[in-house]
């Protein structure tokens, strides 16, 4: 596909800000033992595999912050200070070593692109030590960057994870009163989760100073609840919660429509058939509200290592077609209601703002 077709079908036209602005860029790459400078634009294919399964493969560039807005679909509120954390590192790291993490459909073009581009050698290879091994390929060629520019110019994509990197991205550039620079741009993965569908878990809360008993004991006043068994009842079903401590566990389900809706009074409808909500607005704010205030809360997107004192409340997974609905109809869940992965590795390619000059695929 030419780019005089591309601007005749107007998919280049950037007064028409609805879909993704992909740009390439100048890239540090990480490799098993040293880092390498690119110094011509390039996109970066990312490929994700455990043995011979192939895991995950996508799209990293550098999205514009000034043009991708209408397109970028954000599911969950942030938290003020992790915000502020990642601006501290975009200041310290001279940009973004961790691309944002967006999912969308289609990219058909895009698609037979990358078919070509690791029909070859990659050009980094890193081994994590979790056995996955994450490998990149350059893609240099500007006919190739600006197919893949206009495949994802007309799509919207969801941030399945980077939602405070996203944040912090459009804080810092307001730092620079409008005047244009590498700031305008966050580094950013793209999956067509239509053919690379990526693993959606819960995040789980961990209440330090809530007794297990304690906490089954207040639920019930609300909702069912019942001890089953923790050797058969290991994961919650949708609308269930799970309370786990000291070797017992408790299932907590239909709580009462009236306390639902009070307690998220003010909040999206939609909320309340959301179980990170009504865990949250519900059983922790009000009905383990303690005199000096609400408990202590830490999230847990696994269970590796979880703790073994206090009370676990286990939530189910959402779908992430349930997710994409909601965040296309502008209502975001809770903070911290998802965990999506495969995610890269940081450092593995990074956008340093003082190694980039301004530009686009169609110059």
């Amino acid at each position: 596909m030419s780019a005089q077709t591309l601007h005749a079908a107007g998919i280049l036209d950037r007064s028409r800000p609805t879909g993704l602005s992909l740009h390439p860029f100048r890239g540090i790459r990480r490799s098993q033992h040293a880092l390498a400078r690119d110094h011509e634009p390039a996109f970066y294919i990312l490929e994700q595999r455990r043995g011979a399964a192939l895991l995950q493969r996508g799209m990293i560039g550098t999205l514009d912050l000034t043009t991708s807005q209408r397109a970028i679909l954000p599911h969950e509120h942030v938290i003020a200070d992790k915000v502020a954390l990642q601006r501290r590192i975009i200041r310290l790291a001279g940009g973004n070593p961790e691309p944002l993490l967006l999912a969308c459909h289609g990219a058909d073009d895009a698609h037979e692109v990358m078919a070509q581009i690791t029909g070859r050698r990659p050009d980094t290879t890193v081994e994590a030590p979790d056995g996955i091994r994450h490998s990149l390929w350059r893609c240099a060629d500007v006919g190739h960057q600006r197919v893949i520019a206009a495949d994802f110019g007309v799509r919207s994509a969801l941030i399945a994870d980077g939602h405070h990197r996203y944040a912090a991205a459009l804080k810092h550039r307001r730092r620079f009163g409008g005047r244009c620079g590498p700031w305008d741009r966050i580094l950013a993965l793209v999956v067509d989760t239509r053919r690379h569908p990526l693993h959606l878990g819960a995040i789980h809360r961990h209440l330090p100073d809530l007794a297990s008993h304690e906490a089954a004991a207040r639920a019930a006043a609300v909702a069912t609840v019942e001890e089953v068994c923790p050797r058969t009842h290991l994961q919650p079903h949708p609308g269930e919660l799970i309370l786990l401590g000291d070797d017992r566990r408790w299932s907590v389900t239909a709580p009462r429509t009236g306390e639902v809706r009070a307690a998220l009074a003010g909040h999206p409808e939609a909320w309340q058939s959301l179980d990170a909500a009504v865990l949250h607005h519900l059983f922790i704010d009000r009905v383990w509200r303690t005199q000096s205030g609400s408990h202590k809360v830490s999230y847990l997107p696994d269970l590796t290592h979880a703790p073994t004192t206090g009370t676990l409340a286990l939530l189910a997974p959402p779908r992430e077609d349930d997710v994409r609905r909601l965040a296309e109809g502008g209502t975001r869940m809770p903070q911290k209601s998802t965990s999506f992965g495969p995610k890269p590795l940081p450092w593995l390619v990074t956008y340093h703002h003082g190694f980039q000059t301004r530009g686009s695929v169609e110059e």
